[in-house]
């Protein structure tokens, strides 16, 4: 079979000697354990535990949990919309990734990585159309227990389908954090009405004083 490299390059500022597909693929690939996975035509590539996991033509990718690639070997859906990346880390554990110690990380923002730039629309009444509410998780789900806070991700959908998710369970999940460019939006929208009104106040309080 003619194979050739991945069409991505894993974009580091200086990428591994072995990003080289010239003397063959399937080096430094491994599957430690689970059911029904595979790796080909891939590089430094491990699948360390799950299921239905299939990598292909990629290079340092690693998955842990079931279904995570958007097929398994046999080809048969897994009901996931993005395909798999090179140098990248994937956990297909529906009840989340669990860590007893900081989680620290960045996400990409840099301007040139970005197209189309342009300020959002109507960012306060967007905010304002959001109910803050108080909940108890119920046993549809087992990740979470007890009383909590938050936003309803129906709510969020309507003024910002970006931020909302279908998971493979079905349920929806919100990127909260990218909720604060929103805020930040609506904050700036609020200060310029304050200031208009401000103004018409000061505006008020001469005309009086003058009249004194």
């Amino acid at each position: 079979m003619t194979t050739t490299p991945p069409t991505t390059n894993p974009g580091t500022p200086s990428s591994p000697s072995d990003y080289n597909f010239i003397d063959g693929f399937d080096a430094g690939n491994l599957i430690i354990a689970g059911s029904n996975n595979k790796i080909e035509d891939s590089r430094r590539c491990t699948i360390i535990n799950g299921a239905g996991n299939y990598i292909s033509q990629l290079y340092n990718t690693h998955i842990i949990g079931d279904f995570v690639s958007q097929t398994d070997p046999d080809g048969d859906s897994n009901d996931v919309d993005s395909p798999l990346l090179n140098n990248a880390f994937y956990v297909g554990c529906f009840n989340g990734f669990h860590s007893y110690g900081d989680v620290v990380a960045y996400a990409s923002s840099d301007e040139r990585l970005k197209d189309n730039i342009k300020l959002i629309d109507n960012p306060l009444s967007k905010i304002l159309s959001l109910d803050s509410v108080e909940f108890d998780w119920n046993e549809k789900q087992e990740t979470y227990k007890g009383h909590d806070i938050g936003l309803i991700a129906q709510q969020v959908e309507k003024i910002a389908p970006e931020l909302v998710s279908t998971r493979q369970n079905g349920y929806l999940a919100i990127k909260y954090d990218k909720l604060t460019s929103l805020l930040v939006g609506a904050i700036k929208e609020q200060q310029e009405q304050i200031k208009t009104l401000t103004d018409k106040v000061e505006d008020l309080v001469k005309k009086v004083e003058s009249m004194s």
